[in-house]
């Protein structure tokens, strides 16, 4: 009777220390940030880069929590977010997410900027009703006056790169975005932001962290807002 005795309480103690580190397992959020540089973007040795790579890096020693960043275009993040398939996005905050995800708190802040072709210089909003076509980051919220006016011409893009590029062939006559973005794709196109005509600046807009409703890690939300409120 020893042996089946030892052997029983053997397993007993080996179920519970497995149970046990099951139970302190690191917590992995799979977190959707567009492909936009300096924010996040893949270095020239394939390796995650950026301002929002460097946040997250911070945010993990602060909560204990591990991030697993993922590089999507922008409609796509919206889409995983509402799925349920990412836990975390981190964007401009976005309309399109209301009931489907809770806006736990802004990490950041950005001048959003219509940049428009080197002839033309734009110092109200009614000049942007004269432009022929606008590109916009598909999926992407910038600013609820233009977000919502159905009378701009918009054209839609994957990225800044792109719409740089459509500026570049005359195939829009402008590109709206973050200042920081647009200006780090000029710069790394070979261009400067001197190159193109004078930019009307439609707000300051924050990134929020945006937790998905269908995130199996809700529970964490509080812990999350406290780190990021800090």
């Amino acid at each position: 009777m020893i042996k089946p005795l030892t052997i029983y309480l053997f397993l007993g103690l080996s179920f519970a220390h497995f149970f046990a580190q099951g139970s302190q397992a690191t917590i992995v959020l799979k977190v959707g940030v567009p492909a936009f540089p300096p924010f996040a973007y893949l270095d020239e040795n394939n390796q995650l880069s950026g301002a929002m790579v460097d946040y997250f890096d911070l945010l993990e020693q602060d909560t204990g929590y591990r991030f697993d960043i993922i590089l999507e275009p922008y409609s796509r993040v919206i889409a995983d977010v509402k799925q349920g398939k990412l836990d975390l996005a981190v964007i401009f905050r976005n309309a399109q997410l209301e009931g489907y995800a809770d806006f736990i708190g802004p990490v950041s802040k950005s001048k959003v900027i219509v940049l428009p072709q080197a002839e033309k210089n734009l110092v109200d909003y009614g000049q942007l009703l004269l432009l022929d076509h606008i590109g916009v980051v598909r999926g992407a919220s910038f600013a609820k006056r233009f977000d919502e006016d159905a009378l701009l011409k918009k054209l839609s893009i994957s990225d800044y790169a792109q719409g740089l590029n459509l500026l570049h062939l005359n195939r829009v006559d402008a590109v709206v975005g973050s200042l920081e973005g647009l200006e780090y794709n000029i710069l790394a196109s070979g261009k400067a932001f001197e190159d193109y005509g004078q930019p009307l600046l439609l707000t300051e807009k924050e990134y929020w962290l945006h937790f998905s409703n269908l995130s199996s890690n809700r529970h964490i939300a509080p812990r999350l807002k406290q780190a990021i409120d800090k």
